[in-house]
């Protein structure tokens, strides 16, 4: 039996990757995830270095983060390697603004660039002054990014992926309970100690986020996870 080819946005991915390592190591570039951040390194003039918060800006990560005014989140299907390659790409970028501009560093304040996903990020600076050196980059549009997340958008999100979360870490400790099955958490949540388990404890919170959201489609399309919302939603 034959295997079939993985998808091409598979590949394209995968390919994307590769391009942006092989063009920054010849350019010296590095980047790399530490805890909740992604930093790309430039060399420069002095040295420059880039963070963006995976706390505020990746599902995946945004389990403990902590939102502002305006938000933007990249999908859970947006992976750790893409995101470190897509940091290269932002600092090759920077790199070459710098040349062009002589090192200028109001040369890259408040710039968009579109990286080869189609994914776009904005370059600042945490003082946010524009003859500043650029210290912080995040992700604002593109494919698998919600864009202009409220406030209580990015509550609601971090607490779908603190349920899921926690299902997780059920299972992983060997539970098997069916905590998506219909009524199944509210006969959870009636058991003894029931009402400290982690998954009701986490669904309880969740549903008082939600609640100040209309409109599960973001949600939904982010986590990729629309059982867990439907859970959620799901007062029984």
């Amino acid at each position: 039996m034959s295997i079939p080819p993985p998808p091409r946005a598979l590949v394209a991915q995968v390919v994307n990757q590769a391009v942006a390592a092989r063009n920054a190591a010849a350019a010296g570039i590095t980047a790399a995830i530490n805890g909740p951040v992604v930093s790309v390194d430039i060399v420069s003039e002095p040295p420059l270095r880039l963070d963006m918060s995976l706390l505020r800006h990746s599902f995946r990560h945004c389990g403990t983060g902590a939102s502002a005014e305006k938000n933007s989140l990249l999908y859970a299907s947006v992976d750790d390697a893409t995101i470190v390659a897509e940091a290269l790409e932002v600092g090759l970028q920077v790199t070459k603004l710098l040349g062009k501009a002589k090192g200028k560093w109001s040369a890259v304040f408040g710039e968009t660039l579109t990286v080869a996903s189609g994914r776009t990020y904005l370059v600042d600076n945490s003082g946010l002054n524009a003859n500043g050196a650029p210290n912080h980059f995040f992700v604002t549009g593109g494919t698998g990014v919600w864009a202009n997340v409220s406030q209580a958008e990015f509550v609601a999100a971090r607490d779908v992926r603190l349920v899921e979360e926690a299902i997780a870490n059920r299972r992983g400790g060997g539970d098997t309970y069916d905590y998506l099955g219909s009524g199944k958490l509210y006969e959870k949540s009636q058991e003894n100690g029931g009402q400290g388990n982690r998954v009701v404890v986490a669904v309880a919170a969740a549903r008082v986020s939600i609640a100040a959201v209309s409109g599960d489609a973001n949600l939904i399309a982010v986590s990729g996870r629309q059982d867990i919302v439907d859970l959620i939603r799901n007062n029984n």
